[in-house]
């Protein structure tokens, strides 16, 4: 945890604009890390069957109903992180989003597992009668999705490992179905280039995709394709995609990557993007 404050650290050093989420997101990750559950049995799963499916280009989430013990064990995530949040140095309408949201979680012990389980399903967190509908819905379904990154990674690394030779190169999530966020350039061999790999803004898994194409709308004309170079961040860049005017925020370097392909890491990115007549596409739950 220390390397990665420190991470944090330096690139707000560079980045003071970022300072404000930065905190929230040290917040986040001291809670994660201190409240580690443990390892998810994920080998009761019919991954004959769960693989049959993805291939056919079906998320795992559409596939399997997920296991109480990793619903329980986000929902408990979440629930920490709520409440470190209700008590953190950080502006007063977070706080306040917080403390409410940590008395309407304590009054009913089964609500933190009913918000998990509807954000994977289709990020709509409007429970009827739950008692949270003055909360924002955003911040919300961003403080599910930071419970399950963590909570789901025994269950994207056993789909990366059975996935053999990379056969997933859909434009959208292998998890969650979720859009990508952000793209990286990656070394995959030497002497042969770098590949490009897509990030889920929401379950953080990452998958290889196509070196050149848009993944929103699968436009391949070179023509139709632009770069946007951005001063002062020699590791970033913005491809476009003239076709449906999306843009993807890439990282071309290969270090300190829990940070930079954080997408709050880069929502400076976003506002140039958008500058420039682009939209985004994929699912955020950061808003510059």
């Amino acid at each position: 945890m220390g390397s990665l404050h420190a991470a944090i650290k330096d690139w707000i050093k560079k980045r003071p604009y970022l300072s404000e989420i930065a905190k929230l997101q040290e917040v986040i990750a001291t809670v994660i890390d201190e409240n580690t559950a443990p390892e998810q049995q994920i080998d009761d799963y019919d991954w004959d069957h769960i693989i049959s499916e993805v291939k056919k280009g079906i998320p795992v989430l559409k596939v399997i109903k997920l296991d109480n013990k990793i619903i329980k064990n986000a929902a408990d995530l979440l629930t920490g992180i709520v409440s470190a949040l209700a008590t953190a140095n950080l502006p007063e309408k977070t706080v306040q989003f917080c403390q409410k949201l940590q008395a309407v979680l304590s009054g009913n012990t089964e609500l933190a597992s009913r918000i998990i389980e509807k954000v994977t399903g289709d990020n709509d967190v409007q429970l009827k009668n739950a008692g949270i509908s003055e909360i924002d819905e955003g911040f919300l379904v961003f403080l599910a999705w930071s419970s399950l990154a963590e909570t789901l990674k025994p269950l994207k690394s056993k789909l990366m490992e059975l996935l053999e030779g990379n056969r997933w190169r859909r434009g959208y999530c292998p998890i969650c179905g979720q859009l990508p966020a952000m793209g990286q350039l990656v070394t995959v061999a030497q002497d042969q280039g770098r590949e490009r790999e897509l990030i889920c803004g929401c379950c953080q898994m990452r998958w290889q995709y196509r070196r050149i194409g848009c993944p929103y709308c699968d436009n391949q004309e070179q023509e139709a394709l632009k770069i946007i170079e951005v001063a002062e961040e020699a590791d970033l860049r913005i491809d476009t995609c003239d076709k449906c005017k999306s843009y993807l925020k890439i990282y071309t370097g290969e270090g300190n990557r829990q940070v930079a392909l954080a997408d709050w890491s880069s929502l400076h990115l976003d506002l140039i993007g958008e500058k420039n007549g682009y939209k985004r596409t994929g699912y955020q739950m950061y808003k510059p």
